[in-house]
């Protein structure tokens, strides 16, 4: 009789990882990198023009996070022009949300960061707030940041989607962005599926 329990638990067990290991026909196939464990994003309360912005505003949403500063001369603008290009061809979904987070808070307010952001898309969401603050944020995000003394600011370029239930679910590099078709591709999907990876 034990050898027989034996036996069932050991085939339950192996079921059990199948199940796990085997390919859902109802996964998402995408292109930029995908958390196989994924994380709560890091909760945030920074400014905006009209007041405080937590994350958590933004929940039951696909939320996408960018982080960089107004003065950028280069990345910054570029990504920001692809994820507005991508938006619209979307057809500028309610549940999509664009946060541009400065990484620059001594030359960007809030207001200034969000008027940036919103030179783009109207409906994009610039952050600003205390320098300490923005270091915090960024760091939960893995996001690298250094001056040098030009004022130039090297940083990361990485967007990090949220989904609607808070978790750090995909990052997209620059080349996935400057391809837009690649997180048009994905976000049609997780759109389609109202988040649900």
């Amino acid at each position: 009789m034990r050898r027989v329990l034996t036996l069932v638990t050991l085939l339950a067990a192996l079921a059990a990882l199948a199940y796990a290991l085997w390919p859902r026909k109802d996964a998402l196939e995408l292109s930029g990198t995908v958390l196989k464990n994924p994380r709560p994003a890091p909760e945030f309360r920074l400014e905006s023009a009209s007041g405080p912005v937590s994350l958590a505003d933004f929940r039951g949403k696909v939320v996408l996070v960018f982080f960089g500063y107004a003065h950028c001369p280069d990345v910054c603008p570029l990504t920001l022009n692809h994820l507005a290009h991508i938006y619209r061809e979307l057809g500028e979904p309610e549940q999509l949300q664009v946060l541009a987070i400065s990484i620059d808070p001594a030359r960007d307010t809030p207001e200034a960061m969000d008027r940036y952001a919103k030179m783009f898309h109207p409906r994009f969401v610039g952050l600003s707030g205390p320098p300490r603050t923005i270091a915090k944020v960024a760091a939960g995000f893995y996001v690298y940041v250094r001056t040098d003394e030009s004022g130039y600011i090297d940083h990361t370029s990485t967007v990090t989607l949220i989904d609607p239930e808070g978790r750090i679910r995909v990052l997209y590099g620059q080349q996935r962005v400057e391809e837009e078709t690649a997180m048009l591709h994905d976000l049609r999907a997780i759109l389609k599926r109202k988040g649900r990876f």
